[in-house]
C-alpha cells in the first residue's frame, strides 16, 4: 500500500498548489503516496467553529484548543499509542529539529500525519493524550506550521522510491553522507571566459567520483564545518581537511 499523509491545518488552502505541482503533484497522481489535507475547524464545537482561545495566565497571543484537535486526531484512528508503522508529527518552534535522517526513518513509515501548529502553539495536554513529536525546521519562527508542513513533506516525500525521476539525485544529495552537495556544471563547457572542470568531462569516472567527493569536503569547510565532525572520512580525506584548515590560517 502506498504511504498516507496527512496535514492538519486550520488553513486548508495553503497546500492546494503544494499537492498539485512538480514532483509531489506527480507522486499522488502517479498513486506512489496519498496526502490529505484535514480542516481543524471541521471538528470545532460550535457554531463560530473556534479552535483557539486566550492561554491561562494571560498574556498575548492565542492557543489552539484541545477539543477540535483531539477530536480530529481520534476522527483519524489515533489513541494513546500510536502504531509501529505510524507517526504523529507536530511542527513547533520548541521540536526537535528535523534532519535529512529524520526525512529518511519518516519515510519508511506507512502513515504519517502532520499537525501544523500556530499563534502560541497547542495546548500542552494533547502531548499527554497522543504519542507526538514535536519538530522545528530552524532556529526561527513563522506565522504558522504549514510552510514547515510543506518542508517536510517535500522532503520525505521525494525519498519515495518513484517519485523523484532518478533515484541517483536524492542519493547524492546534500546531507545524504553527512556532507554538503558538491559544485554541479551544465552546457555550455565554457561562458565568458569560465569553464567547467576539466575532470568532469574527462570520462574518467574514478576520477569524477573522487572529484565531487573533494569538492563536497571542501564545501562543506567553507559552509557548514560543524558537519565534518560526523561525516565519515578516510584518512586521506581527513589529511584533506586537514590542509583546508592549514591554507584558512
Amino acid at each position: 500500500m502506498p504511504m498516507k499523509i496527512e496535514i492538519i491545518t486550520l488553513f486548508p488552502g495553503y497546500f492546494d498548489s503544494i499537492l498539485e505541482e512538480s514532483i509531489i503533484g506527480r507522486g499522488i497522481k502517479n498513486g506512489l503516496f496519498e496526502a490529505k489535507v484535514i480542516d481543524l475547524r471541521a471538528y470545532a464545537e460550535d457554531k463560530h467553529q473556534t479552535a483557539d482561545d486566550k492561554p491561562f495566565g494571560g498574556g498575548g497571543g492565542m492557543v489552539l484548543k484541545l477539543e477540535p484537535l483531539v477530536k480530529c486526531l481520534r476522527a483519524l484512528g489515533y489513541g494513546p499509542t500510536t502504531s509501529v508503522g505510524s507517526r504523529i508529527v507536530l511542527t513547533s518552534a520548541a521540536g526537535l529539529q528535523f534532519s535529512h535522517g529524520q526525512a529518511v526513518r519518516f519515510s519508511l513509515l506507512e502513515r504519517l500525519t502532520i499537525i501544523c501548529g500556530h499563534y502560541l502553539g497547542v495546548d500542552e495536554r494533547l502531548l499527554s493524550l497522543f504519542e507526538i513529536r514535536e519538530v522545528t525546521i530552524g532556529d526561527y519562527v513563522l506565522t504558522g506550521g504549514e510552510p514547515a508542513a510543506a518542508v517536510m513533506l517535500d522532503a520525505v516525500t521525494r525519498l519515495i522510491p518513484g517519485v523523484l525521476g532518478n533515484f541517483e539525485s536524492a542519493l547524492a544529495d546534500s546531507h545524504t553522507e553527512g556532507l554538503l552537495g558538491c559544485p554541479v556544471y551544465t552546457r555550455p563547457e565554457v561562458f565568458e571566459g569560465l569553464t567547467v572542470p576539466a575532470t568532469l568531462i574527462g570520462g574518467n569516472h574514478a576520477e569524477v567520483a573522487k572529484f565531487r567527493r573533494r569538492e563536497a569536503m571542501r564545501k562543506t569547510f567553507l559552509n557548514r564545518p560543524e558537519l565534518l565532525e560526523n561525516a565519515d572520512l578516510d584518512e586521506s580525506e581527513k589529511d584533506y581537511i586537514y590542509t583546508l584548515r592549514e591554507d584558512k590560517k
